[in-house]
């Protein structure tokens, strides 16, 4: 088990020891989840493109968006199992083309039937890779580092996120195929700097295998899950509520692209401003923090009556978004036993491929009920108690973390 140890300071003449870097195999992934991400278009324009391109209901384009989100809950478990039981490397090549032929026959899909079951496949192979990336960070990173670089692997997917935006914004405008073949070409463009640049994995110890039952079994793990998955389905009415708030207030695709694009582009600028910072306070009151913001951010983003507030005030959430997402890896790479490193992460992503599940159906049903302000009331709320869950949650996870300060 690993921990996060707080810095010696150093005083008087003597330096303190070299900082260890990052190492090739960090620095080679990141740039190639950092390809991927380049083409990062179906994902956020999927219910938009939905409704206006194919023409779907409500309920088809729910059906659809759910099918996606089954697919995505089903592929970090399964992801951080194979990398533990085979190997990290090869389960992201897998990930990266089969990502990549399933775009390209979701774009290409009419029926409700095709659509619903490549949206599904899709959703598995868009995320298959994290945990076995977060475990390849964690496996070859120097201790002192880890957080940092679990932290550059965020910071690198929200850059190119924001750029694929504002370009997929564009393109939806005239050509929504496009879409699809270019979030295809990048995540084969991802496989084929996987499979040539990336080193066979570390070297583990005999006899070590991956077991859910030992993950499953870890309490600390199945309740930061559990508060995570609360957060993402608060989280993701950023994905499922604000582009229809955004369509009612008339904005275009490349509008909606730029909408889109404020969010990554205020987490390059949070992340870069606050990491450090993040670094050395207490993990677990930072998650919190950062879920509380992710809620009553959201709740001000979305009852504003024009484009302009929405772009404004996005940053308010999206700083609540850095702070969450800065030091709740680290989190996860603490709990974590050497040999379980990509089961633990695989645990705790299925919260974010749960949350695409519930959310809709979530904010459908409080919607039918309250109307749009009881949503948005309930993700203020609902974002202060889990927040208060997290920091309940500190003391049983402190002997673990001896967090930073």
């Amino acid at each position: 088990m690993t921990t996060l140890v707080a810095a010696p300071h150093y005083r008087g003449k003597h330096a303190p020891p070299p900082i260890p870097s990052l190492g090739r195999t960090c620095w080679t992934l990141l740039a190639a989840v950092g390809t991927a991400r380049l083409g990062y278009f179906v994902v956020p324009f999927l219910s938009y493109w939905l409704v206006t391109d194919r023409a779907l209901t409500a309920t088809q384009t729910s059906l659809v968006l759910t099918a996606f989100g089954l697919g995505w809950a089903a592929a970090t478990p399964l992801g951080g199992w194979l990398s533990d039981r085979y190997s990290r490397r090869h389960v992201i090549i897998v990930s990266a083309f089969g990502a990549s032929a399933a775009y390209l026959a979701l774009g290409l899909s009419h029926s409700l039937w095709s659509l619903t079951v490549f949206a599904a496949l899709a959703g598995c192979m868009f995320d298959l890779y994290r945990p076995a990336s977060q475990a390849l960070i964690t496996d070859t990173v120097p201790e002192q580092r880890r957080a940092r670089a679990l932290a550059a692997l965020y910071l690198v997917m929200n850059t190119s996120r924001g750029v694929a935006c504002i370009v997929g914004g564009a393109l939806a405008e005239s050509n929504f195929v496009a879409l699809f073949v270019l979030n295809a070409a990048a995540n084969a463009a991802f496989g084929i700097i996987a499979a040539a640049a990336l080193p066979p994995d570390p070297a583990r110890a005999p006899g070590q295998k991956s077991r859910w039952g030992e993950a499953l079994a870890d309490r600390r793990l199945i309740a930061f899950t559990a508060i995570t998955a609360v957060f993402f389905t608060i989280h993701m009415q950023s994905m499922i509520t604000i582009p229809v708030v955004a369509a009612e207030l008339g904005a275009t695709p490349a509008l909606y692209g730029l909408i889109l694009a404020a969010d990554p582009a205020a987490v390059l600028i949070a992340q870069l401003a606050m990491q450090r910072r993040l670094e050395h306070q207490d993990p677990i009151r930072v998650c919190a923090i950062g879920i509380a913001t992710v809620g009553t951010g959201l709740a001000i983003t979305g009852i504003g009556t024009s484009v302009t507030w929405l772009i404004l005030t996005t940053p308010i959430w999206v700083a609540g978004e850095v702070a969450f997402f800065a030091v709740a890896p680290a989190v996860v790479a603490s709990l974590a036993p050497d040999h379980l490193r990509g089961t633990y992460f695989g645990i705790w992503g299925s919260a974010m491929g749960l949350s695409a599940v519930v959310a809709p159906l979530a904010a459908g049903a409080v919607t039918a009920m309250s109307g749009t302000a009881g949503l948005w009331t309930f993700c203020a709320l609902g974002g202060l108690a889990t927040a208060a869950g997290c920091l309940r949650l500190g003391g049983r996870l402190a002997p673990a973390l001896n967090p930073l300060t």
